[in-house]
Parts: structure tokens; sequence; C-alpha cells
């Protein structure tokens, strides 16, 4: 049997899945997909997509389980013997098929979603907008720390605050003097080949991604993604990964895609003076986000000058570059170039040679696939 994930609304979660498929989004310790993996160990995984991703969906003729992209599961399903629609919430999360025919698109999803009479419950949950991974990604830290069958690991040079049982730190992380974990209030989980530098708190539930730094930062309540760097403040965020926040500055519930940089003292609000609930735009479309506190969604490859402001609730696409300092607009919309007395389109050709120099600077090369990705994002933007 297999497992097929398909993006579902992906719409709804620009413009963080600009560069990657929905169900890739990280949140705790895993991405989505990781997540449904967890309780599928055995099984093989196929994808549908949008055709921007080019999946090649291998079909078979046999029993095969979908699941919504956006679904995250807290137990494995317990399957029927016919096929069925899978419900959280009230809301469709995937189905069952046992005989043919097997959708491979969106549009062949839906209407066998309509065919499919037999309803099952199963335990999970559907975000339905991004700034719901916000929102719940303390709580996922917790749930995946669970997960992990290791021994507890804790560098002689650490002080903590809190149950020992609550922290791992990888074999190969670095850990300097002078750093101090509090881990009362949740787990905190250090990843392989991290470095976390001197005068550095972490306060949990938290979890360093693999190959990030961490230096003379306090980060609170947070997914930090692989290869990042992070200095500052920063509470109750997620970063994608190869995201650059090296320098003093506070960024708070808010959700930061791959290869952004952050400048210098750049600072997002995070609550708005009536303390009232914060409302987001997503292209033509505002919504209220129900969150008292909510900060900001940034999408790939944004690049932000020192001293930039970032309003509540604000919305900045991907390859966005920001520069001159003041508060940026809410809304943002990708491959923009602004800064004082100048807002115009990114030119792709400058984008992509930028791309390719941040990316050298990781020791990664900017792929055929990835550059062709970029420039089809530019022209349906």
């Amino acid at each position: 049997m297999r497992i097929v994930i398909y993006e579902d609304s992906p719409e709804n979660f620009f413009p963080i899945i600009n560069f990657y498929p929905q169900f890739n989004l990280r949140i705790g310790m895993k991405t989505i997909v990781e997540n449904t993996a967890f309780y599928f160990p055995k099984f093989r995984f196929d994808y549908i997509g949008r055709e921007v991703f080019n999946f090649k969906l291998n079909l078979k003729n046999e029993p095969t389980i979908y699941l919504s992209g956006k679904l995250l599961l807290k137990d494995r399903i317990h399957l029927p013997y016919e096929e069925t629609k899978f419900i959280v919430d009230g809301y469709e999360a995937g189905f069952l098929k046992v005989k043919p025919p097997f959708p491979d698109n969106f549009e062949r999803i839906r209407n066998i979603l309509g065919e499919i009479k037999k309803k099952k419950e199963i335990s999970g949950r559907l975000i339905h907008y991004p700034w719901e991974l916000i929102k719940i990604n303390p709580e996922m830290i917790v749930e995946h720390f669970k997960q992990i069958k290791r021994p507890v690991r804790i560098s002689r040079n650490i002080e903590y605050n809190g149950p020992r049982k609550a922290i791992y730190i990888a074999r190969d992380a670095i850990i300097h003097k002078f750093v101090f974990v509090d881990c009362k209030s949740g787990p905190v989980y250090i990843e392989r080949k991290a470095e976390i530098r001197p005068f550095t708190t972490i306060v949990g539930p938290c979890y360093i991604g693999e190959g990030s730094v961490i230096d003379r930062a306090k980060v609170v309540r947070s997914t930090i993604g692989p290869y990042c760097r992070i200095g500052g403040e920063v509470e109750e965020c997620i970063f994608q990964g190869f995201a650059n926040k090296y320098h003093e500055g506070f960024i708070g519930h808010s959700f930061i895609g791959e290869w952004v940089n952050i400048g210098s003292l750049t600072t997002n609000s995070d609550l708005k003076n009536n303390y009232s609930t914060v409302r987001v735009k997503i292209k033509d479309q505002e919504y209220d986000s129900g969150m008292v506190k909510l900060g900001c969604l940034i999408g790939d490859h944004t690049k932000l000058g020192i001293g930039t402001l970032i309003p509540t609730g604000g919305i900045i696409g991907s390859f966005v570059n920001y520069f001159g300092g003041s508060i940026m607009p809410k809304f943002v919309p990708s491959y923009r170039w602004i800064g004082p007395n100048i807002d115009e389109d990114y030119d792709i050709e400058k984008a992509i040679k930028t791309t390719k120099e941040v990316m050298a600077r990781r020791g990664i090369i900017l792929s055929p696939e990835y550059e062709k990705l970029i420039r089809v994002n530019y022209k349906n933007r």
C-alpha cells in the first residue's frame, strides 16, 4: 500500500510556499510530510502538487491512501476495508481508495471526495492558513520531542533550568560556555552540527536545526530550521531554513522563509496597541487571524535592510529587496525593489545573480530546475 500527499488549497499559504510544496512547510521539529511519515514508516509516498513542481506520480493498481498536505496527523489511521473519506473536525482530510480510478490531479481528487459516502473521523488537525503554524508550533515541538527514542545528552558546559530529560543535544553539536537553557516549560532539542555560542539563552519548547548557529541570542519557543544564523531576539517563530538574522533586533510570532536576510536592528511588531486580533492580507483577500499576537510572514529570498520596521500582520512576498529603514507597507507583493523614492519590479536577472551568490556562500549551487522555478514564479506573480 502507498500514500499520496496532495497540496490542499495552496493559494491560502502564499507567500511562504512559492518555492516548495505546502507539505514541506516546517512545524515543530519536522515538516508536515515528515510528521505524516512517522505514523506510516513502511509505506511508499507519492505526491500531487502544483504543476510548477513537476511531480511524477507513479500510479499503480493497489489500495492507496490520499492525505491532505495541510493535515497534521496525531495518530496512525486504522484503515477500513472499503473506500472511506477521512474527516478532521468536520473537514475532509483525505480518503482511502481501494480500486480504480486512482486520481492524479486536484480536480479528480475533488471529484472522488464528492463521490465517497462512508466517513471516518481521524486524529489530527488541519492547518487552513499559515499563521496557524505559528500558533501551534510550540505544542508540536513538545509532541515531536516525545516521539524521539534517544538518550538524553547534555554538554558539560551548559547551564539549565528544568528536568534533565527535557534536553537533547546531538553528539556533534557545539555548545560553548555561558549558554543557558530553560526547559521548565518545554523541551529543547539541538540537532547535529548546530553551534550555540556564548551568552545565548534558549527557552523551550524550542528546536534548533542541523548546522544552525545561534550567537548571543535569546530564542524563545521557536523552531529554527537547518543552517540558519540567529542573533538578537526571536520569540515564537518558525524559520524554514537557510535564513540569516545574525544581528540585534526582534522577530516575534512570525514565519520566515528560506534564504531570507534580516538586516541589523530590523524589528517586527506582533501586538496591536489596542490588543485586538490581527488582520492579515493575502493577495486580494483580508482575513481575521483570530490571534492577538501575530508578527509577519516573509517569503523566500527576501532581503530587509538595516533598521527595517515591520508592521503587525505584515505579509512580505518572495524576492523583496527593501532598504532605507522606516516602516514597511503591511503588504508587499513578490519581486519588488523598494527603498527611498523607489518602488519597482526586481529585475529577474539581478535576482538570479544575487541568489547564486547567496547560495554559494553556503556551499550550494543554484540548479537549473530551481532557476526555472524562480523565473516561473516571476512570470506568474
